[in-house]
């Protein structure tokens, strides 16, 4: 289930960075960020075995003792209907409306399966509807379990990405920041107190702030949320290779958020600066990151650093990849047009869109 939202929410070139969409400034799509190394990335871990994958779910302890006990709440209990259908419907009839056909909550089984589909087919609204319809039934030994939390954590990323923050804010706040033993459960081998909360889940948390209009409430989120990733790395044995390639990644998506949220209030040179540590890490896609840095310094004029950047991005392109290819052009474009060379521009984004007629960015300026 989790491997479908990770491919299904990928825009591949994309490098703008938008507060308002989904994308951050590497390219990568919201779901991208947000995910679960271990949930998402089922690669890194299928032959880890259950002591590495417990070191995967390393987390401090909470000093609060109590429990919550009290049933879930919903912002959110209406099922959300097709505005597309109930607008057909308005203005040329039921019969018109009825030749939409699309899988909804009741159309397909209340589990994983259900909302595989669902995603899929980009029924966002009825995803909202099959999550509350699953999680409201649950028994109360049922409530804070691992398979809850990843339901949860589905159903906050779609509340994010349909841009209902104040309701996500709502849903949210019941689990008190995560710190709650409701959240921990002890591990067989070594009897380890390990949390069962979606490291995806977490960054959510810390980042929904920064949409309710707090920024800074959503950086010292993310700060908190850093320093713990850090002593976890410090931690970790060097031979443990697996696990410290996933704490690195999370470490590599909470400082993604940081810019993001940085780059939102102009503060181009913290940034930036940011950025450069994840390009000095063994973040994979190089040739994102760099055409990122490019940009940013292309924003206020230094087109020398800017060159130099899209450069670096160029050596660690993928030529088999057409994504990488349009990034190419992409910033040869921009440096085109930060010289008034408009003509040279339009030609670098003519072929960028033959390579990749869909990329946001390309469609941007059509």
């Amino acid at each position: 289930m989790s491997n479908l939202l990770a491919s299904y929410f990928t825009n591949s070139g994309n490098d703008i960075t938008n507060i308002g969409n989904t994308t951050d400034i590497a390219g990568r799509s919201f779901f991208d960020i947000i995910s679960d190394c271990k949930d998402f990335n089922e690669k890194a871990t299928e032959n880890a075995t259950s002591s590495n994958l417990e070191n995967l779910e390393i987390w401090p302890y909470p000093q609060i003792v109590e429990y919550l006990n009290s049933p879930f709440k919903f912002a959110i209990t209406e099922p959300l209907i097709d505005p597309i259908k109930n607008l057909v419907n308005k203005h040329f009839g039921a019969v018109e409306a009825n030749k939409r056909v699309l899988p909804n909550a009741d159309s397909v089984l209340s589990d994983a399966n259900g909302l595989q589909i669902l995603i899929k087919c980009g029924c966002f609204r009825s995803v909202i509807n099959l999550t509350y319809k699953i999680l409201s039934i649950l028994s109360n030994d049922q409530l804070y379990t691992s398979f809850s939390l990843q339901i949860w954590f589905i159903r906050i990323s779609i509340l994010l990405k349909m841009k209902f923050f104040k309701e996500a804010d709502i849903e949210l706040k019941q689990f008190e920041n995560f710190e709650r033993p409701n959240f921990f459960h002890q591990t067989k081998n070594s009897n380890q107190l390990v949390t069962f909360v979606p490291f995806g889940l977490r960054v959510l948390n810390a980042e929904l702030a920064h949409y309710m209009g707090n920024s800074n409430e959503s950086l010292s989120n993310l700060y908190k949320l850093l320093s713990i990733v850090k002593k976890i790395l410090h931690d970790l044995s060097e031979d443990d290779q697996t696990a410290r390639r996933v704490w690195n990644e999370r470490r590599n998506k909470i400082l993604f958020s940081i810019s993001n949220i940085l780059i939102s209030r102009k503060n181009y040179s913290k940034a930036i600066e940011i950025m450069n540590l994840i390009a000095e890490s063994d973040y994979s896609d190089k040739n994102a990151i760099w055409s990122s840095i490019g940009k940013l310094y292309s924003t206020f004029g230094d087109t020398v650093t800017a060159s130099n950047s899209f450069k670096k991005a160029k050596t660690f392109s993928n030529k088999a990849l057409p994504s990488n290819n349009c990034r190419n052009l992409l910033n040869l474009s921009f440096l085109k047009m930060i010289a008034h060379q408009y003509k040279e521009a339009y030609e670098y984004l003519q072929e960028a869109d033959q390579l990749a007629p869909y990329n946001p960015t390309v469609r941007f300026f059509k």
